[in-house]
């Protein structure tokens, strides 16, 4: 079955409302989660030398995105969920050279 226009608009909005309905409890319980086996996965199969640009598609609120800036790559977040986004924000701001959009 072929999603409408307004079908795909219906699901964003449901999906990122509960983004951001659910965005502190996310963050406090996902900042502890040891991905350093994804982030080396990621950065082995750059080509290229480092440091590398990396845009964080989902970033919600910016852990990893404050990964790369510690490991001296260019950080760039997008989110849709306005909350995740906010939070990303904050905490680029406040530690590091990361864009959030």
């Amino acid at each position: 079955m072929k999603q409408t226009p307004d079908d795909l608009q219906k699901i964003t909005a449901t999906t990122l409302g509960h983004y951001n309905s659910v965005a502190e409890g996310f963050r406090e319980g996902t900042r502890d989660h040891d991905v350093s086996q994804n982030i080396d996965a990621l950065l082995r199969h750059i080509q290229g030398e480092a440091p590398f640009s990396i845009l964080d598609f989902g970033c919600g609120p910016g852990r990893d995105l404050q990964t790369f800036t510690r490991m001296g790559h260019t950080a760039v977040g997008l989110d849709g969920s306005e909350k995740f986004a906010q939070m990303a924000r904050r905490t680029a701001d406040a530690r590091s050279g990361s864009r959030i959009f």
